[in-house]
């Protein structure tokens, strides 16, 4: 399989592109800036905007999306994604209930070293995981997470039985 070559990347706006690093040509990227790493690997149809910073030894798998729009997306040493992973530095503002456009969050967000993110998670603006954290499959992430931590999503629960249903 052909990757994208390292003049390539530089040419979709990084500033810095590391040795043996691995994009794939199907990957979208766009409006780029930042930086990859040695032997970072981006697999298929993932999607990267914005600003994005990813340390040595990253792996970002198929499907994903890095929005860095927001903020700045940061990736430390052996961090790594299963599929579908979102990582979102701007956000619509739920805080409150409101007719018409809604407010923008934004923030920037930081993976620690070697930290791993199950399928289906999403990181929100301003997340910022320590070192060696681990997140089962479809977590939703925010705040600050503590170096170390290992968290899995707590399955789905009723809110509404709907009319005919006990």
């Amino acid at each position: 399989m052909s990757y994208l070559t390292k003049e390539a990347l530089l040419a979709l706006g990084f500033s810095q592109v590391g040795d043996d690093v691995k994009v794939s040509p199907l990957a979208r990227l766009y409006a780029i800036e930042g930086s990859l790493g040695n032997r970072v690997r981006i697999d298929d149809f993932a999607i990267l905007t914005g600003h994005i910073e990813l340390g040595d030894d990253v792996h970002v798998s198929p499907f994903c999306f890095l929005g860095g729009t927001g903020g700045c997306i940061r990736l430390g040493h052996g961090a790594g994604m299963s599929t579908h992973v979102s990582l979102f530095t701007k956000s619509d503002d739920y805080s409150r209930a409101q007719a018409g456009p809604r407010d923008k969050v934004c923030g920037d967000i930081t993976l620690g070293r070697y930290t791993i993110l199950g399928a289906q998670c999403v990181v929100l603006p301003g997340a910022d995981i320590g070192e060696g954290c681990n997140f089962g499959v479809g977590c939703v992430v925010s705040g600050a997470i503590p170096a170390g931590r290992a968290y899995v999503s707590m399955g789905i629960k009723m809110v509404n039985v709907g009319k005919g249903e006990a």
